[in-house]
């Protein structure tokens, strides 16, 4: 079956954070808030990094930059062409103390605690969902749970009592990237989570919220794998037109493709997944360069997008030969899909991914990710926020 590929075209490549001295990763994990006019904001995990030694770019949440790492905002009000340091801030901070951040996260246990009354449904609210690290855990890993910080200032200030995302009886661990929450007509919130990450009982899973996120409870299972081969992750869901939720996600491990489920009663109950990729259309094959490594995955981190047209934009990073970043596309909501298409391949190694992605109001699709160039650091060079502006 032939898979047309996508054009792009107006494609420029920009930096957003970058830093000879700083690792700026995982943009994903903190999202990205288009507030229309020109006014953009994008997060990310920033930490000091020499690039001389493994810690340096672990992603350790022991000793790796993750462990050292503050969660910025950065805001543009022209695009995404020029982020400014003076409009900077800080949400949450990985270094601090594990008392001071106790102390922090878990005033969301005090039930006496007032709360601010924020409405997520707003155009001008912004959540934040943590991944922090609030103890010891097995062996060098640390126990890592779930918070999530409201905004209703465009992410300016954040309050100051959070909710605790816990998860379901006889599950260990939740959490969260950072695609936007579904917004449904009632004011009722859902949420897509991956529980028990990385373990056999690893499923993607969502939550929902009926009081603007003061509480989160969970509703269902979308998926996981009993074959052992690998963990569905890295999800995510848009709500379409006709009331379908569909949820993308990266099955990862030996089986590596984007796949995508789907549920017409609210998130309750999803079909089987599917592969919205193909085998045997690859764009990249032909790009490889000799003597490159011959490891690496060819899907990360998948983004999904719904572009007002009603195009759906699916955007993922390449960690194998030649690295990059890519996108596949719908003009079907979902019943089909384009051939892959090349958004870039020149990056210096495998360290990149996690896009996040919007559609600007000229109708050209903002993207920022992590990303490497071979630049005179260490370990392949210097992880930093880059950008990507294409139309399509």
């Amino acid at each position: 079956m032939s898979r047309p590929a996508p054009a792009l075209t107006d494609v420029r490549h920009t930096k957003v954070c970058y830093s000879k001295d700083t690792y700026c990763g995982h943009p994903r994990q903190t999202g990205i808030f288009n507030y229309g006019n020109g006014e953009l904001v994008v997060g990310h995990s920033h930490a000091p990094s020499r690039y001389q030694v493994q810690d340096d770019v672990s992603h350790s949440f022991t000793t790796g930059y993750a462990s050292r790492a503050q969660i910025i905002f950065q805001r543009s009000f022209d695009h995404g062409e020029t982020w400014s340091e003076e409009d900077e801030v800080v949400i949450w901070d990985e270094s601090l103390p594990l008392e001071e951040k106790r102390a922090i996260l878990y005033r969301a246990d005090e039930e006496a605690v007032s709360r601010e009354q924020i409405d997520l449904t707003s155009p001008d609210a912004a959540v934040y969902f943590t991944r922090a690290a609030t103890g010891p855990g097995r062996g060098d890993r640390r126990v890592l749970e779930c918070f999530a910080f409201r905004s209703a200032d465009r992410g300016r200030t954040w309050e100051t009592v959070p909710t605790r995302i816990s998860p379901p009886p006889g599950r260990t661990m939740v959490r969260r990237d950072a695609h936007p929450l579904v917004k449904f007509p009632d004011g009722t919130l859902l949420a897509i989570t991956i529980v028990d990450g990385s373990t056999p009982t690893s499923s993607v899973s969502v939550y929902g919220s009926d009081d603007q996120g003061l509480t989160w409870e969970y509703l269902a299972e979308v998926t996981r794998d009993p074959t052992g081969l690998g963990n569905p992750g890295y999800a995510d869901i848009l709500l379409l037109p006709s009331g379908r939720l569909q949820c993308y996600m990266l099955h990862g491990g030996h089986r590596n493709v984007i796949e995508l489920s789907h549920s017409d009663d609210g998130g309750y109950s999803w079909s089987e997944r599917r592969p919205i990729v193909s085998w045997g259309h690859s764009p990249w094959a032909g790009r490889r360069t000799p003597g490159a490594s011959r490891r690496g995955v060819h899907y990360r981190a998948p983004w999904p997008l719904r572009l007002r047209d009603g195009r759906i934009v699916v955007l993922f990073g390449r960690r194998k030969p030649p690295f990059g970043m890519g996108l596949t596309v719908s003009e079907d909501d979902g019943e089909t899909w384009s051939g892959e298409t090349i958004i870039r391949d020149d990056a210096s190694s495998s360290d990149l991914s996690y896009p996040v992605a919007t559609e600007l109001d000229d109708g050209r699709i903002f993207t920022a990710y992590y990303f490497m160039e071979a630049d005179g650091n260490g370990f392949g060079g210097t992880r930093h926020i880059a950008g990507s502006f294409f139309r399509l």
